[in-house]
């Protein structure tokens, strides 16, 4: 439970900042959606599985970003980052970290029907 809200946190605080950074896009948004669907998962029971599953394909493409920032920061032959890429790699590494750990949340248990 507790890494589902690290997870939520990580992911609108990167969403929150890559909109003031880059300014609006889909995706920033579509991420802000997500942190709020795993928030919800943790008083609705039922959405365990999705939110789950959407944690960890969140982890592996804020772990493909960050692999493509650090690709694209060593174009012309050395090792360049702006402070908001900085900042950007840090939280993506912190989003994909919680994120990849969704391997490991337990779901809830379903309810047991008696026939």
């Amino acid at each position: 439970m507790f890494a589902r809200f690290i997870f939520s946190i990580c992911t609108a605080v990167t969403s929150l900042s890559s909109l003031v950074i880059f300014g609006l896009s889909w995706w920033p948004l579509l991420f802000l959606a997500l942190a709020s669907f795993v928030i919800l998962s943790l008083y609705f029971k039922g959405l365990d599985y999705i939110a789950i599953l959407l944690a960890r394909i969140c982890g592996a493409l804020a772990l493909l970003g960050l692999a493509l920032l650090m690709l694209a920061a060593t174009v012309g032959g050395s090792f360049h980052l702006s402070p908001s890429n900085w900042l950007m790699a840090g939280l993506m590494l912190t989003m994909s970290l919680s994120g990849l750990s969704a391997f490991f949340w337990r779901q809830s248990e379903p309810p047991i029907t008696e026939e």
